[in-house]
């Protein structure tokens, strides 16, 4: 099996991966996961790994969830070289009767196609541990 390895539009990675932030996690859309994430897509994240099908179906199981998610980007740590984006970034969720939690994320994302292929990402707190993802 062959992937493709060309470049991305380097300047175009940044907006397509802001876009993805905003049309499907702050706005809970998981219609969108398959125009963001290859169909080969792989998440590395604090040690464990996942397939695009568990990354998807988790997803979808806390999208459906009162969780709500808003994004940050810490601007100043952009790097975009080909078809790769690093990043560091802040999720802070928020469900009803809870405090919010902020989650800062250091992450490499690999595009092929256009869409998220791989996904490495370091997370504090761990988010697999915190109570608004016991659905995942």
């Amino acid at each position: 099996m062959t992937h493709r390895t060309d470049p991305e539009p380097a300047d175009g990675l940044k907006d397509l991966f802001v876009e993805m932030f905003d049309r499907m996690v702050e706005r809970k859309d998981a219609s969108l996961i398959e125009r963001y994430y290859h169909p080969e897509f792989q998440l590395f994240t604090n040690g464990t790994s996942q397939s695009y099908e568990d990354f998807a179906a988790g997803h979808r199981r806390v999208y459906a969830t009162a969780i709500n998610y808003a994004v940050r980007f810490d601007d100043d740590t952009w790097v975009v070289a080909g078809n790769r984006l690093a990043v560091r970034m802040w999720i802070t969720t928020t469900r009803p009767d809870e405090k919010p939690t902020e989650i800062e994320v250091v992450l490499v994302a690999v595009y092929s196609d256009g869409r998220i292929h791989r996904l490495w990402e370091l997370t504090w707190p761990d988010w697999s541990q915190l109570q608004a993802f016991d659905s995942y």
